[in-house]
């Protein structure tokens, strides 16, 4: 009998999949599409090459002007694709010189495959596109690597009615497997900015490109993070990997197993979630929040990507239950990627209360942090935060803020876990919004409300 149970432990150890650091070359950033001269409009060109012929619509502003702002944006926007790759931990990277367009992919593939399978000589260089690559261009890349190819498909800046600037770019990624010859996935990145200066549009839309590509790439399912339990002592747990491959507290990771269908099938199944508390070097330790069964050691992980905000849309009654009584409609923004137990967080709430004036829309907006404390699916978070009170007037030009209260607020929140991305939550505390102006009515009193919270 105990050699059994010593064979059941081993081979639920065994069973478990941990992922590896994947080796990861990435090519500079191009812009195929950008004119090099004012289009008239509606312009197309056509590209004849040996394989037959592409017609393709000019993209890009048609403004010398806008697209040079653009590429004077290039460097930072390569700096920000590859320190996505390096700041995630997982991948071991390698910065290619050569910008590659998303045409020449399948040229490049074939000409690398010719070198690494066939062994083929190659001339002095070889002109992909418009970029040269050496013999030793090829020899760093003929091991197991995966190619990252990425390409700004469109771009537009234009002036909008009001005045302000909007800049829109599309950038696509495009996954390249050296090892199988072939392209294994491919998605696109639309980001865009506004502001009353064309410069700072540009880089409102290029600094947006970091994040989505974050997420993006975590959820691939091939760089998806798999490790396991390594020792349960109640509800926290330790977990392979730590900063060794880029785990962040806050990461949700699920326990999964395998179930064999009557007709032999096998399907992976949920059955359990845990957030990680603590990284070290090459271990995390993490809180279960759920499990069925318990979480035991041996049991498998598999990384739960998330965008690292939870969006919390609330409505709150606030009272002193005479004078004053408001109903506040808001929507609270919390980092969660990075964060367990303390988070800051930012908040905005339309108030809705008698004896307000007219005119305009009413708006607070709060800055504040909050404390969880995780028991199972149960969330409790004691939470404050300062805030500014106005309103959005309508201008001669366009509309204006104004000032009219400043405010503090206390809560302490209540939440449920219902699904594995959304949480249900009553809340009660206590706010007082005083008037700055001396032409409006202080308001406050005791906080009761409601909340959905979705990861």
């Amino acid at each position: 009998m105990c050699v059994l149970v010593l064979l059941c432990i081993g081979a639920a150890g065994y069973g478990q999949d941990f992922s590896r650091r994947e080796e990861i070359a990435i090519f500079r950033l191009s812009y195929y599409g950008q004119p090099v001269f004012s289009p008239p409009v509606g312009v197309e060109v056509r590209v004849v090459g040996r394989r037959g012929s592409l017609t393709v619509s000019v993209r890009g502003t048609g403004n010398p002007e806008y697209d040079q702002l653009f590429e004077r944006a290039f460097g930072a926007v390569d700096e920000q694709i590859r320190s996505v790759f390096i700041n995630l931990g997982r991948f071991s990277v390698i910065g290619m010189e050569q910008r590659l367009t998303q045409d020449s992919v399948s040229d490049f593939i074939s000409v690398l495959s010719d070198y690494q399978f066939e062994r083929q000589d190659l001339p002095d260089a070889v002109l992909l596109g418009q970029q040269a690559f050496t013999e030793a261009d090829f020899r760093a890349l003929s091991g197991g690597f995966i190619v990252v190819v990425p390409s700004v498909s469109w771009y537009d800046l234009r002036r909008l009615e009001d005045g302000r600037f909007r800049a829109d770019i599309e950038a696509s990624f495009t996954f390249v497997d050296v090892q199988n010859r072939e392209t294994f996935s491919q998605f696109f990145v639309s980001t865009s900015g506004v502001s009353a200066n064309a410069s700072q549009a540009v880089r409102d839309a290029v600094d947006a490109i970091a994040p989505e590509l974050s997420f993006r790439v975590r959820g691939m399912d091939r760089f998806r993070i798999r490790t396991g339990v390594l020792d349960v002592a109640g509800r926290d747990v330790i977990i392979e990997f730590g900063r060794n491959m880029g785990l962040r507290p806050g990461e949700e990771y699920a326990i999964v197993a395998d179930r064999v269908l009557p007709n032999g099938r096998i399907v992976t199944a949920e059955t359990g979630l845990l957030v990680v508390r603590e990284v070290q070097n090459d271990v995390s330790y993490a809180r279960v929040l759920y499990a069925r069964p318990g979480a035991r050691v041996g049991d498998q992980l598999r990384e739960v990507p998330r965008r690292g905000v939870e969006a919390q849309l609330y409505f709150d009654l606030m009272t002193d239950g005479a004078t004053s009584l408001a109903y506040l409609i808001g929507l609270r923004a919390v980092p969660s990627r990075g964060f367990f137990a303390g988070r800051p967080y930012a908040a905005f709430e339309i108030p809705v209360r008698s004896g307000q004036p007219t005119g305009g829309l009413p708006m607070n907006v709060v800055l504040g942090g909050e404390w969880n404390l995780l028991i199972g699916r149960i969330r409790l978070t004691p939470s404050g935060g300062v805030g500014l009170g106005g309103g959005i007037a309508p201008g001669d030009d366009q509309p204006r803020f104004y000032a009219s209260h400043i405010g503090a607020i206390a809560r302490l929140t209540g939440s449920l876990l219902l699904t594995r991305d959304i949480l249900v939550s009553v809340q009660t505390g206590y706010g007082l919004w005083a008037d700055l102006t001396g032409r409006d009515d202080s308001y406050g009193g005791l906080i009761v409300g409601a909340a959905v919270i979705f990861k």
